[in-house]
């Protein structure tokens, strides 16, 4: 699992983008599942957590929001596929105020799989492109981040829908 840390030859570490994926079982409706995650939706989980949008560009489905825990970073959304209840992806930018951002670009592909019993399999892939000159130690703490940032997106995502929870109290 982590023979990538073995390959003492590598130079620019950020060379390559990350991937992570995880996946979740949710007790919801892929319509509610679908409207959660759709930037255009008022009924988004960013929204609901108190992320602030802006402008943005709607019609050519480019958002722009602003993080209550990052108030000086914009992140800019560009939906690039959407298929209600069955898979949604969007490609995300920085634009902030710190020239230490390490992450450059992501895409976030979910794909939402029906069970045989009525609950529904969201898979989460998320690819990331880091900053070129990182050393080795930054680039691990990114690694490790964006990894664990797959799977808390999941369980927020999953406790809000079947529980209701108020995803402005889960950090």
């Amino acid at each position: 699992m982590l023979n990538w840390l073995k390959n003492q030859t590598l130079q620019n570490w950020a060379s390559a983008p990350i991937v992570n994926d995880g996946e979740t079982i949710i007790d919801a409706p892929a319509a509610e599942i679908f409207e959660k995650l759709d930037l255009a939706s008022p009924r988004n989980a960013l929204r609901e957590r108190g992320f602030v949008f802006g402008a943005g560009n709607p019609a050519y489905d480019i958002f722009e929001a602003t993080d209550p825990d990052q108030p000086g970073a914009t992140l800019v959304f560009e939906v690039t596929e959407s298929r209600p209840r069955k898979r949604y992806c969007y490609r995300t930018t920085t634009r902030s105020n710190d020239a230490d951002c390490a992450v450059l670009e992501s895409a976030c592909e979910y794909t939402i799989i029906p069970q045989k019993d009525g609950r529904h399999l969201l898979h989460l892939q998320e690819t990331s492109t880091l900053a070129p000159g990182l050393s080795r130690d930054q680039y691990v703490l990114e690694r490790a981040k964006l990894n664990f940032s797959v799977f808390r997106t999941l369980a927020r995502l999953r406790l809000h829908l079947e529980l209701g929870t108020d995803l402005s109290e889960i950090n």
